[in-house]
């Protein structure tokens, strides 16, 4: 199901019924218009076609069918059905009251660029090598054979990691998220030419991580001016999601 469908579906599941709060009716074109400018502003991107159109529509005209033969037996009057009803005037609001925020966001330049920045220094590269082991005294034993003076390359031989075992342990530049969680964390802690005191236990087994040389930037990073419509949008997410989150107390 795409993001038009889904939208369809929780606009209308969310009681958009026949008539509103105040018992005025709406007609079938009035409701689909105001379904096709909901999706529209949340999909700019993603034009409604005719078919589309006409598929909410026959999807309207078949809800607004069940709905009445629903107050014909009553169910209108039914607590959990006013309940499901007022869920939807309020989901209605707020996505409302969300677009009526979000227009008047207009960041400048300067606090894209700064999203931007942030997000080139977070692809920094290291440069890293290791052993794995399955025994964690295998993996001690290595690192102390490290700092008696024993080569990486030479120890690496033994690695599980046969990829970069004929490398002597070497994993080349690659920012740190690439790796799992308690790898990355332990490789952020290491100077340039510093192997890990202790072995690194990961699902893999027991690492012993050495940083070789100091991180650098990230490598071919797109200019700003060449991203900034993706900076933006992120940015637009920042924000909504900052609103939102504003009104969980």
């Amino acid at each position: 199901m795409n993001k038009k469908n889904v939208w369809v579906v929780m606009i209308m599941a969310l009681g958009l019924t026949a008539c509103g709060q105040d018992g005025k009716k709406f007609t079938l074109d009035q409701k689909l218009d105001a379904i096709v400018k909901q999706i529209s502003a949340e999909t700019p991107d993603q034009p409604i076609n005719d078919e589309m159109k006409k598929r909410i529509r026959e999807q309207l005209a078949q809800q607004e069918a069940l709905a009445d033969a629903a107050r014909k037996e009553g169910m209108d009057k039914q607590d959990d059905v006013k309940v499901l009803a007022a869920i939807g005037a309020e989901q209605a609001l707020a996505s409302k009251y969300l677009e009526a925020q979000m227009a008047t966001f207009k960041p400048s330049d300067e606090e894209l660029k700064k999203i931007y920045n942030e997000q080139v220094s977070k692809g920094q590269e290291y440069h890293l090598r290791h052993i794995l082991v399955d025994d964690e005294a295998k993996a001690r034993e290595i690192i102390a054979k490290l700092k008696a003076g024993e080569k990486f390359e030479t120890l690496a031989k033994s690695s599980k990691d046969t990829a970069s075992a004929v490398k002597g342990g070497d994993l080349g530049w690659m920012p740190l998220d690439a790796w799992v969680p308690e790898f990355k964390d332990a490789a952020a802690k290491l100077q340039a030419n510093q192997i890990t005191d202790t072995p690194v236990k990961t699902q893999f087994g027991y690492h012993v991580i050495q940083l070789v040389e100091a991180p650098r930037a990230p490598q071919n990073v797109p200019a700003f001016e060449a991203v900034k419509p993706q900076v933006l949008e992120m940015a637009k997410r920042d924000h909504l999601k900052q609103l939102q989150d504003s009104f969980k107390k």
